[in-house]
């Protein structure tokens, strides 16, 4: 769900004008295909059926139709970008937040049985916009909608038959009770085919990246290239997969890993280098954006250039360098005095008396009438009624009751949503790639002990230790000063649920690290400090429990 400020940034979009588009589009090609395949008894042609003598008329109950399948594709539009239907929910295997040493069960359904589920709800929404679309269309289509598409319409039939130039419609709008019936139960389809379709893509699309019980790149000759391409990807959704087999790989497939580790000769660096870089570049996202938010940066001004100009030669003296506005020294001769002093007199007609203090422009005999009448007109209370602070109060009452309307809702800038946009980004969150990131780093980490032929891994394990604490430390300390705005009048506490279960990923991950390579500590060049900070950050103890 967005905001009146996210509504106003992202409104003129190349994304949302590209929605509406297909919007209307679709409700336009439904429209004529429906009308095409109506019988004549419905009479919903193009002309009123007259005879050979009449003059020709527009029907309106085509128009009417029409207009309001425009009217559901403006508001299907405007739900579609309420609701986010472009998201893809995809499954987060992560960590229990009670527990973190613990992995979430996620039950991935097949899709049909999704859609068993979805049904009743799906069926449910649909007739309640189609309902409320039904009820109100009639008044929006005479108030806004008439004169425009009776114009449109008449101009497009005069292309095909002869008609009057100017033809204004009937009084009265086409409402027959079949009319807004047919109406009811066409937007009825026509809604049902929008949802049934996002419904649909939707559940095919969040499936795990497996076949035959195998990672999706196990079918490629190079399976740890593709991989790394997923996972360098620019667009969301190939990078968010490749992370998502990742991670499976990282849990699940002993010979993927091994095939991982082993990869050293590859151009870029090693297979896990690569891997390292891509998932680090998505962990340290949230310090940067977090330090971003804090200090932002300036924007750059534009370069300007500067023009060579070919001057004339100098012919007066160069101008002055001193300050022009600093006193001038006083004068010596009889006429620099004689100026100084007329010009002294002549500056202090017009100024007040008391220049550092800005004088009302009310007399003090006007504010003493003034007074007079206000304790003649009103009582006491009145008086005190009318009092700034009195007048402050009610109006700051009114803006709470209006926030906590369900229209002053879009207005509110709550804590979680301003924490959200922080740390998970904006416009698009990155909450399950981080899961995602933490949980294959972390995986690998402790496998490569065994795993990792080459010693590839445990050069960086400084790094992710430093990493993920250094990660833990600033989250929570943004999340508990992040102040809370004015706006936000329903704020309770500040529990953010994404926040809590990247915070569990990544103390769980930091934990088994310093489990795993806590005995190698001296080899691996980490000073005991170090360690029992990164221990301090998770809640263990010095002796690793």
């Amino acid at each position: 769900m967005f905001s009146f400020v996210t509504f106003t940034k992202y409104l003129f979009r190349f994304n949302t004008i590209q929605t509406l588009w297909w919007y209307f589009f679709s409700a336009w090609w439904f429209s004529e295909i429906y009308i095409w395949s109506a019988s004549d008894q419905v009479n919903l042609a193009w002309l009123v059926k007259a005879g050979a003598w009449e003059t020709k008329r527009l029907n309106e109950r085509p128009i009417y139709l029409r207009s309001v399948f425009f009217i559901l594709a403006l508001l299907q539009t405007y739900l579609h970008l309420y609701y986010d239907y472009d998201r893809a929910f995809l499954p987060t295997i992560g960590r229990s937040v009670q527990s973190p040493s613990t992995y979430r069960a996620h039950i991935i359904l097949a899709p049909l049985e999704q859609l068993k589920i979805a049904a009743p709800s799906l069926i449910q929404r649909v007739l309640l916009r189609a309902t409320c679309v039904g009820i109100i269309s009639p008044f929006i289509y005479a108030m806004f909608i008439r004169r425009t598409a009776w114009s449109w319409a008449l101009f497009l039939a005069r292309m095909l038959w002869e008609m009057p130039a100017a033809v204004d419609p009937s009084y009265l709008p086409p409402y027959h009770i079949s009319l807004l019936l047919r109406s009811l139960g066409s937007g009825f389809l026509l809604i049902f085919l929008w949802e049934s379709s996002n419904t649909i893509f939707s559940a095919f699309v969040a499936q795990e990246p497996l076949k035959n019980g195998q990672p999706l790149t196990d079918e490629s000759r190079d399976a740890n290239g593709t991989l790394l391409n997923g996972l360098k990807a620019r667009k969301e959704v190939v990078k968010a997969f490749a992370l998502w087999e990742l991670v499976y790989i990282s849990q699940r497939f002993e010979n993927r890993r091994r095939l991982l580790f082993a990869d050293i000769d590859r151009a870029g660096g090693p297979a896990w280098a690569q891997v390292l870089s891509a998932c680090m570049t998505i962990i340290q996202g949230i310090t940067e954006r977090i330090n971003e938010s804090q200090n932002p940066s300036p924007k750059p001004l534009p370069p300007q250039q500067q023009a060579h100009l070919q001057c004339l030669p100098r012919i007066s003296a160069p101008m002055r360098e001193t300050p022009v506005f600093r006193n001038s020294l006083p004068p010596t001769t009889l006429r620099g005095s004689l100026q100084s002093s007329i010009g002294t007199i002549a500056k202090s007609y017009g100024q007040s008396p008391s220049s550092s203090q800005p004088s009302s422009p009310l007399t003090p005999r006007t504010k003493q009438h003034l007074g007079v009448v206000r304790n003649k007109l009103l009582t006491l209370g009145q008086q005190q009624a009318f009092s700034p602070s009195v007048l402050r109060s009610s109006v700051n009452d009114c803006v709470v009751h209006f926030l906590r309307s369900p229209l002053g809702r879009l207005f509110r800038q709550t804590f979680q949503r301003r924490v959200r946009t922080v740390v998970l980004g904006s416009p698009n969150s990155q909450f399950g790639q981080i899961i995602d990131a933490v949980d294959a780093l972390s995986s690998l980490a402790v496998a490569s002990l065994k795993e990792d032929m080459y010693g590839t891994v445990s050069k960086d394990v400084v790094v992710l230790i430093r990493t993920y604490a250094n990660t833990i430390t600033t989250l929570e300390a943004f999340v508990s000063g992040v102040a809370v705005h004015w706006t936000d009048v329903e704020f309770h506490d500040r529990k953010v649920d994404e926040v809590d279960l990247i915070l569990a990923s990544l103390r769980g991950g930091l934990r088994e690290i310093i489990r795993g390579f806590g005995p190698y500590a001296e080899e691996l060049e980490i000073s005991e400090q170090e360690m029992n900070a990164a221990r301090m950050v998770v809640g263990m103890t010095q002796g690793g429990t």
